[in-house]
């Protein structure tokens, strides 16, 4: 079938319209072929096999006897719709009779119908059920043309998404709990540092290298260590006047005195911060064992082999001076006020697990009271790990290089023992500290790469 408007040319011939230029080819209404405007391609052909049917007819008619006339049976009236039917909404076809076209096709072409009937019959006796098909593969191609352009519309049209306003109240209630969370951060991270470096095997490591003559003129209550060793044990008295104050330093000097102090304070660590052991201190008999271990190097110094009772009386002169209830774990608390023992408390793993809860409690009361709004989240927290890390970090300086300037211009035993037993407590510090400030760093460069593309996406918007 051909177009005469346009020359298009298909093969289907039951098109109603034309697809290239609209123009109509068949009738929808009577079904008749409008030969205005189309073409068929074997209409000659068609023609010509008719006239042949005829002829061969004739021939066969006249060849017969007329001893009986033979009667023809009458032509089957044609399918022609009626006008009452064609308004009627059709029915979709079960898939049966979509093959009954064919075969009434078939018959319409036989040689008894074609002397009553024209060529453009067959065209008619298109049955409603293919009508009806041909009309619903019209819709879905056209549905299936249109459908692509409505998916793609949503990318093209769509808006960029505004960020609503937080007010100003949601913003202060936020930064409040912003900085408590903050310092609760920098709280656990200082205790984490501590117990990690303030362990027994640690400070005992440390003590043990200290330099001696450092711990021997050390100031303590107002004198030096060794001085005050020497009123407390009446040296001068058990020595019979044979040492005074430099020999018995020169005494403590050259012997294993470090290592004594290291495995006395490696029991107290372990004791206040792991509750390991009885209540450590320093007994009479102790000191005087320590005295008893070093008699040559005594008797070298002094010149003087001293007696066991010379060792008895300063036994009993350490007990007079109530020297092992002073260097008691209770006693040194009830001086400065505070019990030693809590510290293990606060730096155990269960008081270190609470805190670090809380923050991140408290985090996620930001993210409630923000809306869960991601630039403004991310920005405080931000700010929380940025200042936590900075502070840790600061305090980690400030332990180890403050208390060994605090040392060199006091000259106190306590900023010596500060700035050199705490060295890995502040090394993990500031270990931690970078870390927390590399993630306020990374959080915020984040958010504002969020608040940059927020940007372009208002720009876009407007241009568009």
């Amino acid at each position: 079938m051909k177009c005469k408007l346009c020359g298009a040319v298909y093969e289907e011939d039951n098109l109603y319209f034309c697809i290239g230029c609209g123009a109509m080819l068949k009738n929808p209404s009577t079904g008749e072929i409008v030969r205005e405007n189309r073409v068929d391609d074997f209409e000659e052909e068609n023609i010509a096999a008719e006239n042949i049917t005829q002829e061969e007819t004739a021939v066969q008619e006249h060849n017969t006897t007329d001893e009986a006339p033979e009667i023809l049976p009458e032509p089957e009236p044609p399918l022609i719709p009626e006008p009452e039917l064609i308004s009627e909404p059709p029915l979709i076809p079960e898939p049966e009779l979509i093959s009954e076209p064919t075969e009434k096709k078939e018959t319409v072409f036989s040689s008894e119908q074609a002397e009553e009937k024209p060529l453009r019959e067959p065209v008619k006796e298109t049955p409603k059920e293919e009508l009806f098909i041909e009309r619903e593969r019209e819709k879905t191609a056209a549905n299936d043309n249109v459908q692509p352009v409505h998916q793609e519309q949503p990318s093209v049209v769509q808006p960029p998404e505004k960020s609503a306003k937080i007010g100003f109240g949601r913003l202060l209630g936020a930064s409040a709990v912003a900085l408590l969370s903050g310092i609760l951060l920098t709280v656990v991270s200082l205790l984490f540092s501590l117990k990690l470096g303030f362990t027994g095997t640690n400070l005992h490591n440390i003590a043990e290298g200290l330099d001696k003559w450092s711990i021997i003129n050390a100031r303590l209550n107002g004198m030096s260590l060794s001085d005050n060793l020497y009123y407390e044990t009446d040296f001068d008295k058990a020595s019979h006047g044979f040492a005074d104050k430099t020999e018995f330093a020169l005494y403590l000097a050259g012997t294993d005195f470090t290592g004594f102090c290291a495995d006395k304070l490696e029991a107290y660590a372990d004791y206040i911060i792991d509750g390991v052991g009885d209540e450590p201190t320093v007994t009479e008999n102790e000191i005087v064992d320590f005295f008893k271990n070093n008699h040559d190097r005594g008797t070298e110094i002094f010149g003087y082999e001293m007696q066991t009772a010379d060792y008895n009386a300063i036994r009993s002169s350490l007990a007079e001076n109530e020297t092992s209830e002073k260097l008691s774990v209770g006693k040194i608390g009830w001086e400065i006020k505070f019990r030693l023992e809590n510290i293990g408390y606060i730096l155990s793993y269960v008081a270190i697990g609470i805190i670090t809860a809380l923050a991140i409690v408290l985090m996620i009361w930001i993210n409630i009271i923000l809306n869960g709004k991601g630039r403004y989240v991310l920005g405080y927290f931000g700010n929380i790990f940025t200042w936590s890390g900075l502070i840790v970090l600061l305090a980690a300086v400030g332990v180890s290089a403050g208390a060994a300037l605090g040392y060199t211009i006091t000259g106190s035993f306590i900023c010596y023992l500060s700035s050199t037993l705490l060295l890995p407590t502040a090394l993990y510090a500031a270990c931690i500290g970078a870390i927390l400030l590399a993630a306020g760093l990374i959080i915020k460069k984040v958010k504002s790469s969020i608040k940059v593309k927020e940007k372009i996406y208002k720009a876009a918007g407007k241009v568009n």
